[in-house]
């Protein structure tokens, strides 16, 4: 009996017990390295890849995402380049932060902290779905520390998307804070299941990241914080001027939103996806940004 004791307790000391926050971020991926990054008033957890001088590519998330939907693709990116793939504030593991329902230009902020605390040279940066509000906005802020944007399944509040976005958007950005987080509350799976409609989302496991992300105290909300900035980031952009960097519009299928909202952007389509094409056509949405970066 004694002996099971002793090896109880030997097992106890020596091995690691999962976190709250752990088991809330997922499994490490092989390749990659994840982190915390202080960027002022939060922490944002990091995943990055590739050699430290290769040339940087950000891939943002959208909802009901985390960093880990692009992890195929950076794995694929990181063979020549160096990837950082953020959860954004208030997002899987990031913290959400003391400002109610940031805007896209509070995330465009963290981003350039994240930038110049990670010493990255200018970069291509991605955004997909809602995560293209603030690439957009990170790219008219700071030309400097972007030398490309790309758009996915995502467009611009204030050039056109209030028209061409799907009826959900108008409707998150309406209801009133705590509303819908109240109504989802322990049906996470069933509802962001039934929101995506995606069977590689599910077979990839990135609904099920989802569903551990957005059922943590707080986060669903704090995503739908985001589609009540949309108006704020809406007036701001309408205010501002042309963007001073190359744009591309990365399409799943036909063009759309992103194409539409970015005018003279040049347009690529990833043959075979639909609006997650870093789920359904990962390595095809890999090369496409690939051949973005080289130009």
């Amino acid at each position: 009996m004694w002996r099971v004791l002793l090896l109880t307790a030997v097992l106890v000391a020596v091995l690691p017990v999962p976190t709250a926050s752990a088991t809330r971020c997922g499994a490490d991926v092989p390749g990659l390295v994840t982190s915390s990054v202080d960027v002022g008033d939060v922490q944002l957890h990091v995943a990055v890849g590739g050699p430290e001088q290769a040339p940087a590519v950000l891939l943002l998330h959208g909802f009901p995402e985390t960093w880990r939907t692009w992890r195929t693709v950076a794995l694929d990116l990181a063979a020549d380049h160096r990837v950082v793939v953020p959860d954004l504030r208030g997002a899987g593991c990031s913290d959400p932060g003391p400002v109610v329902d940031p805007d896209a230009a509070t995330l465009a902020g963290d981003l350039a902290e994240l930038a110049t605390r990670l010493r990255l040279a200018p970069a291509v940066v991605v955004g997909h779905d809602m995560g293209a509000m603030p690439a957009y906005a990170w790219a008219h802020a700071r030309p400097d520390q972007v030398r490309h944007l790309v758009l996915s399944g995502g467009g611009v509040p204030g050039r056109g998307l209030e028209e061409l976005a799907p009826p959900h958007v108008a409707a998150f950005a309406a209801a009133p804070r705590g509303r819908l987080a109240a109504e989802v509350a322990g049906r996470e799976r069933e509802v962001l299941a039934r929101f995506v409609g995606d069977p590689a989302v599910v077979a990839s496991g990135s609904l099920d990241d989802a569903v551990r992300a957005y059922s943590a105290p707080g986060r669903y909300d704090a995503a739908m914080g985001r589609y009540r900035a949309l108006p704020r980031d809406a007036a701001r952009n309408r205010d501002a001027g042309p963007l001073a960097v190359p744009a591309t519009a990365l399409e799943g299928g036909a063009p759309g939103i992103s194409a539409a909202t970015l005018p003279g952007a040049d347009v690529v389509v990833v043959p075979g996806a639909g609006h997650y094409l870093q789920e359904d056509r990962p390595h095809g949405t890999a090369a496409a940004i690939r051949s973005i970066a080289h130009r």
